[in-house]
């Protein structure tokens, strides 16, 4: 099957298939790459990066600059990034 355009095909050229199955595969390939990556509002956009730091912080019981200061001293533990705390 072929779900690349608007609605599926059945392919029956096994030629044809591997093509398809090659172009999934880089399709998929680069779609994972760009997961990764920040969107280019986010990489260049000052405003956007003033807005998040002036806004409260969710946790009622700890300030954002306690919390940013607790993250510096034991790194990140998401697994993206410094793992300094596990």
């Amino acid at each position: 099957m072929d779900f690349s355009g608007c609605t599926g095909r059945v392919i029956e050229n096994p030629n044809e298939v591997l093509t398809v199955a090659l172009e999934e595969a880089q399709a998929w390939r680069k779609k994972t790459t760009h997961r990764y990556s920040l969107p280019a509002a986010c990489q260049s956009s000052p405003l956007s990066a003033a807005i998040h730091r002036t806004q409260p912080w969710f946790h009622g019981r700890i300030s954002r600059e306690d919390t940013q200061q607790l993250i510096g001293r034991q790194g990140l533990v998401d697994g993206y990034g410094d793992t300094g705390g596990v």
